[in-house]
């Protein structure tokens, strides 16, 4: 095995079982194995991932006890890449929003360049409503707030990594973190490791509903009151944490 997929995911049964054949096909030249970290799910999630391991994916599901939100999954399927030992992780949602053969382009950006420790997909032609663009527009001035560099992506949550360098930025996130991947961003920039983009497309999320379940069933034209508070909550826990330098 030399890659470990870390993946996140809340109740994306519909969509997870395609998603992780498509990934174990595209990224078979490198015996993937994959864990999913269901943050307690109210559909069958778990057992979607459980029913594509019976086929033959090397897949398994960490199910979270409580719903601890997507930053601390992140967090949870990140450390199970590292305790894998697998020399290269790839870190990606569960909702589906990549074509497999992007994660492999950003994966082999990663391996054909030695010194590139983290290669960031660069999400291209979202159709994500007017606040999903403007929270996102903002992360890229919180990340160049600490770092004096603008990254086009700074939340994307698809990132190849090497081993070391993930144990490198891992070690210096809170546990807790609500946005692990702008913390990620910052770190990244911030001391002795190389980034790359790579242009990716962004898809819709996989299943009847593009926008799934995690922002409640609000308008889209709307943000929901759920969206709101994460947003308060992130934002002042951002500023309150300083990312540790190594």
């Amino acid at each position: 095995m030399n890659v470990h997929v870390a993946m996140p995911a809340f109740n994306e049964a519909e969509g997870i079982g395609g998603f992780l054949e498509e990934l174990n096909t595209e990224l078979a030249p490198w015996q993937p194995a994959f864990t999913v970290v269901d943050d307690c799910s109210s559909d069958e999630t778990s057992q979607a991932v459980a029913d594509v391991a019976a086929l033959g994916v090397a897949a398994v599901a960490l199910r979270n006890a409580v719903n601890r939100g997507h930053g601390p999954s992140t967090l949870r399927a990140l450390s199970a890449g590292l305790d894998s030992a697998a020399p290269f992780i790839i870190a990606i949602d569960g909702d589906g929003q990549f074509a497999a053969s992007d994660v492999r382009r950003v994966l082999e950006t990663l391996i054909e360049s030695d010194s590139t420790d983290i290669v960031e997909g660069v999400r291209a032609n979202r159709n994500d409503p007017w606040f999903r663009k403007s929270v996102s527009f903002a992360t890229q001035f919180l990340v160049w707030s600490k770092t004096r560099e603008m990254p086009p992506d700074a939340n994307t949550p698809l990132r190849a990594y090497r081993r070391d360098a993930l144990a490198s930025v891992l070690s210096r996130v809170p546990g807790d973190a609500m946005t692990p991947n702008l913390l990620i961003s910052v770190l990244s920039r911030k001391g002795p490791l190389t980034t790359r983009q790579v242009a990716v497309t962004a898809l819709p999320r996989r299943g009847t509903s593009e926008v799934g379940t995690t922002w409640g069933r609000g308008s889209r034209l709307l943000p929901s009151k759920r969206f709101m508070r994460f947003c308060l909550d992130a934002g002042r826990q951002w500023f309150a944490t300083t990312p540790r330098q190594g």
